[in-house]
């Protein structure tokens, strides 16, 4: 019999899901995200292994390095990368002794790293080697304090009871580190930097810097608040 006219049509109800038909959709999408899971930690666990392998070794094989150094293989995931043999970024951080005996933070950051019978090699590396102000202070002289000063060292100590406050400049020419004063005050007088024998204070302080490893050269020199950092740079690098 049709309805009267006017009359709506009531909708069909929508039977619900049969409920065995919704825990399958349950159980499947549970066991998904549990294999993703579990495909991801065995990629960290296989990367961890890895970096932990690479940073034994350079540790085996550079003697200025203090301590395990520790690396970072970039890229996602690993197991593909590693199947590879080519990694985009390898970061390394390390602490080190200088042959002067300064304490020196390596950082290194390595580009396009292939792998091939256990030898790393990058395409181009920076690094940077860092010198804590303490002990810059040390080296400097005793009773000394150093500290940045707008990109330039700033040191204080007491000479014959009076304060010397002394801005320098740091440069890097020929392989050597070598740092100009550029004002002075001695208890608050004003000194002149460029005075032969005040100068010549700083000239006798000097360093050639040292072999680097890998290759590097050193290009630049800066100082910030992490201490006087010596830039370098070096293409195609053989790590192990």
């Amino acid at each position: 019999m049709r309805p009267a006219a006017g009359t709506a049509r009531r909708p069909r109800p929508i039977a619900p899901a049969a409920p065995g038909r919704t825990r399958r959709r349950r159980w499947a999408a549970a066991a998904l995200a549990g294999l993703a899971a579990a495909a991801l930690g065995a990629d960290r666990v296989a990367a961890g292994a890895a970096e932990d392998r690479l940073a034994h070794r350079l540790a085996a094989r550079q003697p200025a390095v203090t301590g395990t150094p520790q690396v970072t293989l970039g890229g996602f995931p690993f197991l593909v990368d590693a199947a590879r043999g080519s990694f985009p970024a390898v970061q390394i951080r390390a602490d080190a002794v200088a042959a002067s005996g300064l304490p020196v933070e390596a950082a290194v950051d390595l580009r396009d790293v292939t792998e091939r019978s256990g030898r790393y090699t990058a395409a181009e590396a920076d690094a940077r080697f860092t010198v804590p102000f303490d002990a810059l202070a040390s080296a400097v002289g005793q009773e000394t304090s150093v500290a940045a000063d707008h990109g330039r060292l700033r040191l204080t100590r007491t000479v014959l009871g009076l304060p010397l406050d002394v801005t320098a400049e740091v440069r890097l020419a020929d392989g050597t580190v070598g740092i100009r004063p550029v004002s002075a005050t001695l208890a608050g007088r004003r000194l002149d930097p460029a005075d032969s024998r005040f100068a010549a204070v700083f000239r006798d302080r000097d360093r050639p810097l040292p072999d680097l490893p890998a290759g590097l050269a050193a290009d630049a020199v800066t100082v910030d608040g992490n201490g006087l950092t010596v830039h370098a740079r070096a293409g195609r690098v053989t790590l192990t």
